[in-house]
């Protein structure tokens, strides 16, 4: 930990020195004036971004033009993954042997007069320093109507592609789908402590570093409740992935600031039911899962049940359950979910010289299925190139 404490800190330091210096802020000059509309809207304009800079190519041709700084300090790699307002890439600062693989996240600004809203992500990551939720290393803005962020990488991606790509399954054995739940719950328990909600916990939002540990990315619809009292009442906004929101907000209910945590801890507990199950809790078909109304239907009528032919402890169905309670008030807060059985009761052990997870509990005492040398498989798929 000191060790790679000691490299970011480097690498901080050499992106300071080499980059922010030169392009720290947009020059005034390229500010649009308070009269001037953009031609088209901001939905119109976000997917012209996002279509255009999946190449590579245009996105280099972009920023020679707009920060030539850019391309003489950094390489891009590879394309890796869009999200909803910019592309993900990763990429290496030049002229460094065995430079530290980066992610570098590029987003498309709606009003380059609106700072604070816009910048919001880039405030609470460097708010943030947990091992579980991803390092900022520095931001630039460029041009009008682009940022960029140097971001820590997640060596196998995110649960998606990790699961997709990687593993080539839809499910998580439970030894890991316990392991990965613990870590994703201690970088929650440290960031509801800063009073960051995070508000769109899922698969594509948790990336899998090379030690095979969790880290919590993307904090662009993130809010603080920093500037209210715990027993106000506030009815939250829509933020996130749609089938990802919890009840109280799909329908409209005010709520305590306190009990805000608990709108992550359900978005949680769908992630983790999809890692155990491979499908959504309450069914929805392909036009369902993008209507609020529908999605919040089908929680109201539909009892949670667990598949019968998929092999998970009862102790973690109930962990399940506690998390995706539609009450929020009965639902399980950050600090219930670490003293679960199942979370608090589980040592997981990384076997370094045999390469193996297990998972030693009075509850479940077993070694990955199907995939007994776990570290080496996953380090033997990555290097294929698959993305």
């Amino acid at each position: 930990m000191i060790k790679k404490m000691k490299m970011n800190l480097q690498l901080l330091k050499n992106i300071n020195n080499s980059v922010l210096k030169k392009d720290y802020f947009v020059n005034e000059s390229t500010k649009l004036s308070t009269n001037q509309k953009p031609l088209l809207d901001y939905s119109e304009m976000k997917e012209k971004f996002k279509n255009t800079f999946r190449d590579k190519k245009k996105l280099v041709n972009y920023l020679n033009e707009k920060n030539p700084a850019f391309n003489e300090d950094f390489e891009l790699i590879r394309f890796l993954s869009a999200g909803a307002t910019g592309v993900v890439y990763e990429g290496q600062m030049k002229k460094r042997k065995n430079a530290q693989k980066l992610a570098f996240k590029f987003k498309y600004t709606k009003n380059a007069n609106r700072d604070k809203d816009e910048f919001q992500e880039i405030g609470i990551l460097k708010k943030l320093h947990h091992k579980n939720i991803t390092n900022i290393y520095a931001f630039t803005k460029i041009g009008t109507f682009m940022h960029y962020c140097v971001l820590e990488l997640g060596k196998h991606g995110d649960l998606e592609k990790f699961m997709k790509v990687l593993l080539k399954r839809k499910i998580l054995p439970e030894t890991i789908l316990c392991y990965f739940a613990q870590q994703i719950l201690e970088g929650l328990q440290y960031m509801h402590k800063c009073k960051i909600i995070h508000n769109d916990i899922k698969q594509g939002n948790i990336v899998v570093d090379s030690n095979l540990d969790i880290k919590i990315t993307d904090f662009s619809v993130s809010c603080t409740y920093a500037n209210f009292n715990p027993d106000d009442e506030v009815e939250f906004p829509f933020m996130g992935t749609s089938k990802y929101i919890c009840p109280e907000i799909l329908s409209h209910t005010r709520m305590k600031v306190k009990e805000a945590c608990k709108i992550d801890l359900y978005s949680l507990g769908v992630t983790l039911y999809e890692l155990a199950f491979g499908e959504y809790p309450y069914k929805l078909n392909e036009v369902e899962h993008k209507d609020y109304d529908n999605i919040l239907k089908n929680i109201n009528n539909l009892k949670l049940e667990f598949p019968k032919d998929k092999k998970i402890s009862p102790v973690c169905k109930d962990f399940l359950s506690h998390l995706l309670d539609k009450d929020y008030k009965i639902r399980y807060n950050i600090e219930q979910a670490m003293n679960h059985p199942w979370i608090k009761g589980a040592k997981i052990i990384k076997d370094e010289k045999e390469n193996i997870f297990c998972l030693e509990s009075f509850l479940i005492n077993t070694i990955t299925d199907n995939i007994p040398k776990f570290n080496e498989y996953i380090e033997k798929e990555s290097q294929k190139g698959y993305y």
